[in-house]
């Protein structure tokens, strides 16, 4: 267990393969559940798979612990506008290459399940398209909208200078997340525009882990982790039971909180201990494709089980189509991530860093 403060961490590879099983898990989910049981592509009718891969939704609350330790980890020097930079460069070109492409496929082979329309378009561009009252493009689209209030809130934070206060910020905020998850109104709340209180807490509790990780263990530190504990059984059980009454299936509460639990364990071995066996380099390669094949996945999925699907062999087709997302993914990476992201992120902050950096000398002079 760690007590040395502020040393050298390695990469959390780790984490990698984490948010690549959680991305991979909320696609089998949009596959083999919502895609029939919404009615996006009936076609998609697993009868005994959904009885397993229903509960594979859960990845998205993993994805949100996931982004509270590594932005931690990103607004160390406490720089706004890094902070900026890192994360347009690292949300806007993926998901505008992906935006574009989902938006095309959409106008030629949407049928009359998916449309798209120049406002809905540009309202979606600024991924904000929730606050302009147009619905995101793809389903998926819905968590970036949460993800981004969640920086608004880091920037605040940096902004004002609070971060000497941040443990005790996260500690309200967990507090008053699992509170307000005992009020009615959290069952009746728009969870898919609201950040809290069904989601903060989970960022909350992914900076949390990386405190302990950074920081060591203290009873303070030890305490806000049981709590966050208690807020993911608490708030992934009640979301559990709003899932049993909007399908109709009943979601069971004993393997939510088995789930979480084991997610909870393997976070808790990366937080409290320096090794950890599934700290492999190669994992480095599976947590590149999650953004992209998020982006992706879900509506290309559909249209494509709409078009060639048969009661033969959607089977095979869906197997398919995850490893045709999962090139795509790749391809996302290489092409806008890699190439355009180093270009953009280098211009940016050559124009931004640099002009701030002649300012601030003048003034001095």
């Amino acid at each position: 267990m760690r007590n040395k403060q502020h040393d050298n961490t390695p990469r959390f590879y780790e984490i990698d393969l984490y948010r690549f099983l959680a991305a991979i898990g909320v696609v089998i989910f949009h596959y083999t559940y919502t895609a029939f049981m919404e009615g996006y592509a009936p076609i998609a009718n697993f009868p005994e798979i959904r009885e397993i891969t229903r509960y594979f939704y859960m990845g998205i609350n993993f994805f949100f612990v996931i982004s509270g330790f590594v932005i931690f980890m990103s607004v160390a020097d406490g720089s706004v506008k890094k902070f900026l930079i890192s994360r347009f460069v690292r949300l806007y070109p993926a998901y505008w290459a992906a935006l574009i492409l989902t938006s095309i496929v959409t106008v030629y082979f949407g049928g009359a399940v998916f449309s798209v329309t120049w406002p809905q378009f540009w309202a979606n561009a600024t991924m904000v398209n929730e606050a302009m009252n147009y619905k995101p493009i793809d389903g998926a689209y819905w968590t970036l909208y949460i993800e981004l209030k969640f920086y608004l809130f880091m920037l605040i934070i940096l902004a004002v200078g609070a971060m000497k206060h941040f443990q005790h910020l996260m500690a309200l905020v967990l507090v008053a997340s699992t509170g307000a998850l005992y009020f009615p109104w959290a069952a009746n709340i728009n969870m898919f525009t609201a950040m809290f209180p069904h989601w903060s807490g989970y960022f909350a509790a992914g900076c949390i882990f990386y405190l302990v990780r950074r920081d060591g263990v203290n009873l303070y530190r030890a305490l806000l982790m049981a709590l966050a504990y208690f807020y993911i059984i608490k708030q992934s059980t009640l979301f559990g039971d709003l899932m049993s009454q909007w399908f109709g299936i009943t979601f069971d509460s004993t393997i939510i909180a088995l789930i979480n639990s084991a997610f909870f364990a393997l976070f808790m071995v990366t937080s409290l201990f320096k090794e950890n066996p599934l700290r492999k380099a190669w994992c480095y390669y599976l947590g590149i494709l999650t953004y992209p094949i998020y982006l992706v996945h879900q509506h290309l999925g559909y249209m494509t089980f709409n078009y060639f699907g048969t009661e033969r062999n959607i089977a095979s087709l869906v197997a398919v189509t995850i490893i045709v997302m999962a090139i795509v993914a790749w391809i996302v990476h290489q092409l806008i991530e890699v190439k355009l992201g180093k270009r953009l992120s280098s211009f940016l902050k050559r124009r931004w860093l640099t002009n701030t950096r002649k300012t601030a000398d003048y003034q001095a002079g």
